[in-house]
Protein backbone atom coordinates (compact mmCIF):
# COMPACT_ATOMS: atom_id res chain seq x y z
CA UNK A 1 0.00 0.00 0.00
CA UNK A 2 0.88 3.59 -1.13
CA UNK A 3 2.28 5.34 2.06
CA UNK A 4 0.42 8.85 2.63
CA UNK A 5 3.00 11.65 2.90
CA UNK A 6 2.67 12.01 6.59
CA UNK A 7 3.66 8.36 6.90
CA UNK A 8 6.71 9.03 4.71
CA UNK A 9 7.93 11.98 6.80
CA UNK A 10 7.21 9.90 10.39
CA UNK A 11 8.99 6.79 8.36
CA UNK A 12 12.65 9.16 7.97
CA UNK A 13 11.93 11.69 11.25
CA UNK A 14 14.85 10.46 12.70
CA UNK A 15 17.35 10.63 9.98
CA UNK A 16 20.20 13.50 9.29
CA UNK A 17 19.26 14.75 6.17
CA UNK A 18 15.55 14.68 6.97
CA UNK A 19 13.92 17.20 4.22
CA UNK A 20 10.83 16.12 4.00
CA UNK A 21 8.88 17.07 6.75
CA UNK A 22 7.86 21.13 7.40
CA UNK A 23 7.70 21.29 10.61
CA UNK A 24 10.57 23.58 12.39
CA UNK A 25 13.58 21.32 12.82
CA UNK A 26 16.67 23.54 13.60
CA UNK A 27 18.78 25.27 16.28
CA UNK A 28 17.57 27.88 18.80
CA UNK A 29 19.35 31.49 18.71
CA UNK A 30 19.95 32.65 22.27
CA UNK A 31 16.84 34.39 22.73
CA UNK A 32 15.25 30.99 22.33
CA UNK A 33 17.48 29.30 24.18
CA UNK A 34 16.45 31.35 27.09
CA UNK A 35 12.96 30.60 26.55
CA UNK A 36 13.98 26.90 26.59
CA UNK A 37 15.87 27.49 29.85
CA UNK A 38 12.82 29.42 31.24
CA UNK A 39 10.36 25.99 30.81
CA UNK A 40 10.90 24.52 33.93
CA UNK A 41 9.81 27.30 35.97
CA UNK A 42 7.03 28.18 33.43
CA UNK A 43 5.63 24.36 34.14
CA UNK A 44 5.74 25.07 37.70
CA UNK A 45 4.10 28.37 37.47
CA UNK A 46 1.13 27.87 34.19
CA UNK A 47 -2.19 26.87 35.97
CA UNK A 48 -5.59 25.63 34.10
CA UNK A 49 -7.51 27.90 36.08
CA UNK A 50 -5.63 30.87 34.40
CA UNK A 51 -6.36 29.19 30.81
CA UNK A 52 -8.44 32.16 29.48
CA UNK A 53 -6.17 34.51 30.07
CA UNK A 54 -3.07 32.56 28.83
CA UNK A 55 -5.23 32.12 25.40
CA UNK A 56 -5.93 35.58 25.66
CA UNK A 57 -2.77 36.58 25.49
CA UNK A 58 -1.63 34.66 22.71
CA UNK A 59 -4.18 35.34 20.65
CA UNK A 60 -4.07 39.11 21.26
CA UNK A 61 0.08 38.48 20.68
CA UNK A 62 -0.66 36.08 17.81
CA UNK A 63 -2.77 38.33 15.58
CA UNK A 64 -0.73 41.31 16.55
CA UNK A 65 2.66 39.62 14.58
CA UNK A 66 0.04 38.33 11.96
CA UNK A 67 -1.08 42.55 11.39
CA UNK A 68 -4.70 41.06 11.66
CA UNK A 69 -7.57 42.34 13.47
CA UNK A 70 -8.96 40.24 16.35
CA UNK A 71 -12.11 41.03 16.85
CA UNK A 72 -13.73 38.38 19.52
CA UNK A 73 -17.57 39.38 18.48
CA UNK A 74 -17.64 38.20 15.20
CA UNK A 75 -14.69 35.48 15.74
CA UNK A 76 -13.70 32.76 18.14
CA UNK A 77 -10.68 30.67 18.20
CA UNK A 78 -10.77 27.09 19.03
CA UNK A 79 -7.78 26.02 19.95
CA UNK A 80 -6.90 22.47 18.94
CA UNK A 81 -3.31 19.73 19.22
CA UNK A 82 -2.70 20.00 15.93
CA UNK A 83 -3.91 22.18 12.84
CA UNK A 84 -5.45 18.76 10.91
CA UNK A 85 -7.35 18.18 13.87
CA UNK A 86 -8.89 21.61 13.34
CA UNK A 87 -9.39 20.16 9.93
CA UNK A 88 -10.96 16.98 11.43
CA UNK A 89 -13.35 19.16 13.70
CA UNK A 90 -13.98 20.82 10.33
CA UNK A 91 -14.70 18.09 7.79
CA UNK A 92 -17.18 16.54 10.55
CA UNK A 93 -19.11 20.03 10.13
CA UNK A 94 -18.91 19.44 6.81
CA UNK A 95 -20.32 15.74 6.58
CA UNK A 96 -23.37 16.76 9.18
CA UNK A 97 -24.38 19.48 7.22
CA UNK A 98 -24.11 17.44 3.25
CA UNK A 99 -22.02 20.36 2.11
CA UNK A 100 -19.71 20.12 -0.93
CA UNK A 101 -16.37 21.22 -1.36
CA UNK A 102 -13.88 23.46 -4.08
CA UNK A 103 -10.60 21.96 -2.79
CA UNK A 104 -7.07 23.73 -3.67
CA UNK A 105 -4.82 21.62 -6.02
CA UNK A 106 -2.11 20.74 -5.40
CA UNK A 107 -2.24 20.98 -1.51
CA UNK A 108 -0.78 18.14 1.60
CA UNK A 109 -2.65 14.84 0.88
CA UNK A 110 -4.21 14.74 4.63
CA UNK A 111 -6.48 17.84 3.57
CA UNK A 112 -8.23 15.74 0.93
CA UNK A 113 -7.82 12.10 2.50
CA UNK A 114 -9.39 14.00 5.99
CA UNK A 115 -12.43 15.11 3.41
CA UNK A 116 -12.67 11.62 1.82
CA UNK A 117 -12.62 9.90 5.10
CA UNK A 118 -15.95 12.24 5.84
CA UNK A 119 -17.43 11.48 2.52
CA UNK A 120 -17.20 14.78 1.38
CA UNK A 121 -17.41 15.76 -2.69
CA UNK A 122 -14.75 17.26 -4.04
CA UNK A 123 -13.66 19.69 -6.78
CA UNK A 124 -10.65 21.10 -7.57
CA UNK A 125 -9.40 24.78 -6.98
CA UNK A 126 -6.30 24.72 -9.14
CA UNK A 127 -3.75 26.87 -7.42
CA UNK A 128 -2.73 29.01 -9.71
CA UNK A 129 -5.92 30.97 -9.68
CA UNK A 130 -4.98 32.70 -6.46
CA UNK A 131 -2.74 34.73 -8.50
CA UNK A 132 -4.69 34.88 -11.55
CA UNK A 133 -6.08 37.85 -13.28
CA UNK A 134 -9.16 38.86 -11.79
CA UNK A 135 -11.47 38.16 -15.07
CA UNK A 136 -9.59 34.58 -15.13
CA UNK A 137 -10.48 33.86 -11.54
CA UNK A 138 -13.89 35.71 -11.78
CA UNK A 139 -14.54 32.94 -14.48
CA UNK A 140 -13.51 30.09 -13.04
CA UNK A 141 -15.72 31.11 -9.31
CA UNK A 142 -18.69 31.69 -11.65
CA UNK A 143 -18.53 27.45 -12.78
CA UNK A 144 -18.12 26.94 -8.81
CA UNK A 145 -20.99 24.68 -7.72
CA UNK A 146 -20.00 23.49 -4.31
CA UNK A 147 -20.98 24.69 -0.91
CA UNK A 148 -17.77 25.69 0.32
CA UNK A 149 -14.46 27.12 -1.01
CA UNK A 150 -11.35 25.39 0.94
CA UNK A 151 -8.13 27.34 0.25
CA UNK A 152 -4.42 27.60 1.26
CA UNK A 153 -2.49 30.74 0.87
CA UNK A 154 0.23 30.85 1.13
CA UNK A 155 -0.44 27.25 -0.22
CA UNK A 156 1.83 24.21 0.62
CA UNK A 157 3.86 23.19 -1.86
CA UNK A 158 4.05 26.24 -4.22
CA UNK A 159 3.92 28.92 -2.08
CA UNK A 160 0.90 30.50 -4.23
CA UNK A 161 -1.59 32.86 -2.33
CA UNK A 162 -4.14 35.22 -2.79
CA UNK A 163 -3.23 38.83 -2.85
CA UNK A 164 -5.95 41.51 -1.33
CA UNK A 165 -7.45 41.83 -4.58
CA UNK A 166 -7.87 38.20 -5.27
CA UNK A 167 -9.38 37.17 -1.73
CA UNK A 168 -11.62 40.24 -2.46
CA UNK A 169 -13.16 38.27 -5.34
CA UNK A 170 -13.61 35.55 -3.32
CA UNK A 171 -14.85 37.15 -0.92
CA UNK A 172 -17.46 38.94 -2.69
CA UNK A 173 -18.23 35.39 -4.59
CA UNK A 174 -19.05 33.70 -1.50
CA UNK A 175 -21.19 36.68 -0.26
CA UNK A 176 -23.07 36.82 -3.18
CA UNK A 177 -23.57 33.06 -3.96
CA UNK A 178 -23.94 32.30 0.20
CA UNK A 179 -20.94 30.02 0.28
CA UNK A 180 -18.52 29.74 3.39
CA UNK A 181 -14.92 29.97 2.73
CA UNK A 182 -12.25 28.09 4.87
CA UNK A 183 -9.22 29.43 4.68
CA UNK A 184 -5.63 27.60 6.00
CA UNK A 185 -3.59 29.90 6.37
CA UNK A 186 -0.58 28.27 8.38
CA UNK A 187 2.28 29.01 6.18
CA UNK A 188 1.32 33.01 6.89
CA UNK A 189 4.01 33.89 8.50
CA UNK A 190 6.85 33.40 5.73
CA UNK A 191 5.08 36.28 3.95
CA UNK A 192 7.35 39.17 2.70
CA UNK A 193 5.74 42.82 4.99
CA UNK A 194 5.30 44.00 1.38
CA UNK A 195 2.63 41.60 0.72
CA UNK A 196 0.81 41.28 4.51
CA UNK A 197 -2.60 42.55 4.63
CA UNK A 198 -5.28 42.32 7.03
CA UNK A 199 -7.73 39.08 6.07
CA UNK A 200 -9.38 39.26 9.44
CA UNK A 201 -10.75 42.65 8.90
CA UNK A 202 -12.06 41.65 5.09
CA UNK A 203 -13.22 38.59 6.70
CA UNK A 204 -15.27 40.33 9.32
CA UNK A 205 -16.62 43.31 7.03
CA UNK A 206 -18.40 40.79 4.55
CA UNK A 207 -20.45 38.67 7.20
CA UNK A 208 -19.45 35.40 5.34
CA UNK A 209 -19.32 32.00 6.85
CA UNK A 210 -16.20 30.69 7.45
CA UNK A 211 -13.04 29.29 9.03
CA UNK A 212 -9.49 30.41 9.46
CA UNK A 213 -6.91 27.68 10.20
CA UNK A 214 -3.77 29.09 11.75
CA UNK A 215 -0.68 27.08 13.07
CA UNK A 216 2.85 27.41 14.74
CA UNK A 217 4.45 24.01 14.37
CA UNK A 218 5.79 25.27 10.37
CA UNK A 219 7.38 28.29 11.91
CA UNK A 220 8.99 27.85 15.10
CA UNK A 221 11.20 24.89 16.76
CA UNK A 222 9.18 23.99 19.58
CA UNK A 223 9.55 19.41 19.36
CA UNK A 224 6.24 20.05 18.39
CA UNK A 225 4.51 21.67 21.33
CA UNK A 226 2.34 24.28 19.24
CA UNK A 227 -0.23 26.13 19.36
CA UNK A 228 -2.91 25.60 16.51
CA UNK A 229 -6.38 27.09 16.50
CA UNK A 230 -9.65 27.63 14.42
CA UNK A 231 -11.07 30.91 13.97
CA UNK A 232 -14.84 30.48 13.43
CA UNK A 233 -17.10 33.16 12.33
CA UNK A 234 -19.89 33.89 14.76
CA UNK A 235 -23.11 31.56 13.26
CA UNK A 236 -21.08 28.63 12.47
CA UNK A 237 -19.75 28.96 16.50
CA UNK A 238 -22.60 26.69 17.72
CA UNK A 239 -22.24 23.88 15.79
CA UNK A 240 -18.01 23.74 15.78
CA UNK A 241 -18.68 24.35 19.73
CA UNK A 242 -20.61 21.09 19.76
CA UNK A 243 -18.11 18.96 17.55
CA UNK A 244 -14.74 20.57 18.86
CA UNK A 245 -15.81 19.52 22.32
CA UNK A 246 -15.81 15.77 21.69
CA UNK A 247 -12.43 15.79 21.01
CA UNK A 248 -10.90 17.69 23.75
CA UNK A 249 -11.07 19.71 27.08
CA UNK A 250 -8.58 21.94 26.30
CA UNK A 251 -5.28 22.49 24.69
CA UNK A 252 -2.47 22.73 27.51
CA UNK A 253 -1.75 26.40 29.01
CA UNK A 254 1.92 25.37 29.26
CA UNK A 255 2.06 24.57 25.45
CA UNK A 256 -0.08 27.75 25.07
CA UNK A 257 2.14 29.69 27.07
CA UNK A 258 5.58 28.83 25.97
CA UNK A 259 4.72 29.78 22.05
CA UNK A 260 3.23 33.18 23.38
CA UNK A 261 7.23 33.67 24.33
CA UNK A 262 8.08 32.63 20.80
CA UNK A 263 6.02 34.91 19.12
CA UNK A 264 7.36 37.75 21.09
CA UNK A 265 10.63 37.16 19.83
CA UNK A 266 9.37 37.12 16.58
CA UNK A 267 7.73 40.84 17.08
CA UNK A 268 11.31 41.91 18.32
CA UNK A 269 12.67 41.22 15.58
CA UNK A 270 10.49 41.16 12.73
CA UNK A 271 10.24 37.82 12.43
CA UNK A 272 13.83 38.55 11.16
CA UNK A 273 15.36 35.00 12.63
CA UNK A 274 12.38 33.08 10.97
CA UNK A 275 13.02 34.69 7.46
CA UNK A 276 16.86 34.02 7.78
CA UNK A 277 17.11 30.48 8.40
CA UNK A 278 14.44 30.00 5.13
CA UNK A 279 16.10 32.60 3.31
CA UNK A 280 19.83 31.16 3.95
CA UNK A 281 18.81 27.30 3.35
CA UNK A 282 16.89 28.51 -0.60
CA UNK A 283 20.04 30.36 -1.47
CA UNK A 284 21.96 27.43 -0.38
CA UNK A 285 19.78 24.86 -1.79
CA UNK A 286 19.50 27.01 -5.59
CA UNK A 287 22.97 27.46 -5.86
CA UNK A 288 23.70 23.47 -4.89
CA UNK A 289 21.10 22.65 -7.93
CA UNK A 290 22.41 24.78 -10.39
CA UNK A 291 23.83 22.39 -12.04
CA UNK A 292 21.43 19.69 -11.67
CA UNK A 293 18.82 18.81 -13.58
CA UNK A 294 16.16 20.43 -10.42
CA UNK A 295 14.43 23.74 -11.07
CA UNK A 296 12.97 25.77 -7.98
CA UNK A 297 9.30 27.22 -8.78
CA UNK A 298 8.06 28.26 -5.48
CA UNK A 299 7.32 31.76 -4.92
CA UNK A 300 10.66 32.29 -3.26
CA UNK A 301 9.69 33.32 0.68
CA UNK A 302 7.91 29.77 1.41
CA UNK A 303 9.42 27.51 4.15
CA UNK A 304 9.50 24.87 1.77
CA UNK A 305 11.28 24.46 -2.04
CA UNK A 306 8.61 22.94 -4.72
CA UNK A 307 11.26 21.63 -7.20
CA UNK A 308 10.63 20.76 -10.91
CA UNK A 309 12.48 17.80 -12.31
CA UNK A 310 13.16 18.16 -15.69
CA UNK A 311 14.84 15.46 -16.71
CA UNK A 312 12.88 11.33 -17.82
CA UNK A 313 12.86 10.50 -14.56
CA UNK A 314 9.93 10.33 -12.18
CA UNK A 315 9.59 11.72 -9.04
CA UNK A 316 8.89 8.72 -6.64
CA UNK A 317 11.68 7.07 -8.29
CA UNK A 318 14.20 10.29 -7.62
CA UNK A 319 13.12 10.02 -4.23
CA UNK A 320 14.02 6.47 -3.76
CA UNK A 321 17.42 6.93 -5.39
CA UNK A 322 18.07 9.83 -2.84
CA UNK A 323 16.53 7.81 -0.02
CA UNK A 324 19.14 5.10 -0.46
CA UNK A 325 21.60 8.22 -0.29
CA UNK A 326 19.98 9.13 2.94
CA UNK A 327 18.80 12.31 1.53
CA UNK A 328 14.80 12.44 2.36
CA UNK A 329 12.32 14.74 0.52
CA UNK A 330 8.69 14.54 -0.67
CA UNK A 331 7.56 13.30 -4.48
CA UNK A 332 5.37 15.79 -5.45
CA UNK A 333 2.64 12.82 -6.74
CA UNK A 334 -0.03 12.68 -3.54
CA UNK A 335 0.25 16.72 -3.77
CA UNK A 336 -2.18 16.22 -6.54
CA UNK A 337 -5.08 14.70 -5.76
CA UNK A 338 -7.36 14.65 -8.76
CA UNK A 339 -4.65 13.16 -10.66
CA UNK A 340 -1.10 12.06 -9.09
CA UNK A 341 0.60 11.76 -12.55
CA UNK A 342 0.30 15.61 -12.75
CA UNK A 343 2.85 15.81 -9.82
CA UNK A 344 5.74 12.99 -11.63
CA UNK A 345 7.67 15.77 -12.24
CA UNK A 346 7.84 17.52 -8.84
CA UNK A 347 9.64 17.13 -5.72
CA UNK A 348 9.48 19.02 -2.03
CA UNK A 349 12.04 20.28 -0.14
CA UNK A 350 11.71 21.41 3.29
CA UNK A 351 13.51 24.18 4.32
CA UNK A 352 13.44 24.90 8.44
CA UNK A 353 16.67 23.16 9.36
CA UNK A 354 19.96 24.17 11.01
CA UNK A 355 21.58 25.44 8.02
CA UNK A 356 25.11 23.66 8.40
CA UNK A 357 23.24 20.75 7.94
CA UNK A 358 21.27 22.08 5.48
CA UNK A 359 24.40 22.84 3.14
CA UNK A 360 25.27 19.23 3.41
CA UNK A 361 22.34 18.09 2.57
CA UNK A 362 21.48 20.38 -0.54
CA UNK A 363 25.45 19.25 -1.80
CA UNK A 364 24.61 15.58 -0.86
CA UNK A 365 21.19 15.86 -3.31
CA UNK A 366 22.34 17.60 -6.00
CA UNK A 367 25.78 14.97 -5.82
CA UNK A 368 23.11 12.18 -6.18
CA UNK A 369 21.04 14.00 -9.35
CA UNK A 370 24.41 14.49 -11.09
CA UNK A 371 25.60 10.99 -10.55
CA UNK A 372 22.67 10.29 -12.11
CA UNK A 373 23.86 11.35 -15.25
CA UNK A 374 20.29 12.07 -16.79
CA UNK A 375 19.74 14.75 -19.53
CA UNK A 376 17.72 17.85 -18.89
CA UNK A 377 14.71 17.26 -21.07
CA UNK A 378 14.37 19.90 -23.90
Amino acid sequence: MTRNLTERQVAVLSNEYNLADGHAYRQWNAAEQAVIDATPSKFRQVDRRRHKAIEATYFGTFFSLAAQTLDTSHFEMFPCFTASTGIEIIANYLRLNNLSVTLIEPCFDNLKDILRRHQIPLSPFPDDLLEAGGDVLDDFLERVTTDVLFLVSPNNPTGSMAGKNNLSRIIDFCARRNKTLILDSCFRFYVPDGEVYDQYRMLIDSGIDCIVIEDTGKTWPSLELKAPFISVSERLVDPISRINSDFLLHVSPFAIDLMTDFLELSAKDGRGHIRAVSDQNRAALYAALEPTFLTPVERPFMSVSWLRIEAEIPAVALTEVLGRENVHVLPGNQFYWTDESLGDSYLRVALMREPAMFAQAAAKLAEVCQRLGLPVAS
